[in-house]
């Protein structure tokens, strides 16, 4: 379960790398290309990927009734948030 905790946080950091690259979308002229490349690849690519994974494990230890790990609450609920978000997004 150490290992869900961990990629529930990265899952977390992919989402506020989301989070600059739709600002990243607005802003014309980025600092540093590198960063801002990175920070596209987290938020468009890795974000979604992790966050499917993490949600549909943490659904999955609830349908089996199974103790979940000690992740934080506003965590989880700001992972589904994300999806949700991303989601709508993809369908747009």
């Amino acid at each position: 379960m150490a290992f869900l905790r961990m990629l529930n946080r990265a899952a977390f950091i992919c989402n506020v790398c989301f989070l600059l690259a739709i600002f990243l979308l607005w802003y014309s002229h980025p600092v540093n290309p590198g960063l801002s490349s990175l920070i596209i690849v987290m938020g468009f690519l890795l974000s979604i990927v992790l966050n499917i994974v993490v949600n549909i494990w943490l659904i999955l230890i609830r349908v089996f009734k199974k103790p979940l790990p000690v992740i934080p609450r506003f965590l989880f609920y700001l992972n589904g948030a994300f999806l949700v978000i991303q989601i709508i997004l993809l369908i747009k």
